[in-house]
């Protein structure tokens, strides 16, 4: 399915949402749900907290869908509305660290490694995965956001923009130093 069909079937169900019907509701967060927590896992510190900002983030969404702007996409605003619960989230937590070994026992799933690879580069790729998660983890929450929506999600600086509601200035300027300082804090390790 195309990004402009995708974004056709969500009107669609917003339209039928607003009008009452329940269940619309609950095929957008089916299929989006995959996506938002993927996206929210790589900037909180665990899945279970990833999993609960999930769910607030499809209640926001679900509360206050007449809010909504259908001449944008469903979907930036709905990941806007998860990035920002991530960094009220994550301002509320400022003070907890988490461990790599905490990120390990709560099922961190290193980046998929090429099959063909052998086992030998899969241990080097995971543990340079790994490395890179600890080390994004740390750097302050817009530009993991920033980060995490560029390189891990994929989007383009125009879609982080939308979606974290900044300007397209500040986007590129948050990822730059969230590169300097990962090229940093790596190199260091």
């Amino acid at each position: 399915m195309s990004e402009s069909e995708a974004g056709r079937d969500d009107a669609v169900l917003i339209a039928r949402c607003l009008d009452g019907d329940r269940p619309a509701f609950d095929l957008l967060v089916s299929r989006h749900h995959r996506g938002i927590y993927n996206m929210v896992y790589r900037m909180l510190p665990s899945a279970e907290d990833a999993s609960d900002v999930t769910q607030e983030a499809f209640l926001r969404a679900y509360t206050r869908l007449h809010t909504y702007k259908p001449e944008h996409s469903f979907l930036a605003w709905l990941r806007a509305i998860a990035s920002n619960l991530c960094m009220d989230h994550l301002r509320r937590r400022r003070s907890e660290t988490v461990s790599l070994d905490q990120r390990l026992e709560s099922g961190f799933e290193p980046a998929d490694e090429s099959p063909s690879a052998s086992p030998a580069d899969q241990v080097t790729t995971a543990e340079d995965s790994k490395r890179v998660l600890a080390v994004v983890q740390q750097l302050p929450e817009k530009q993991r956001a920033v980060l995490v929506l560029r390189h891990i999600e994929g989007l383009k600086l125009t879609e982080i923009a939308e979606s974290l509601r900044m300007p397209l200035g500040t986007v590129k300027t948050m990822l730059f130093r969230g590169r300097a300082a990962v090229r940093e804090m790596v190199g260091e390790l």
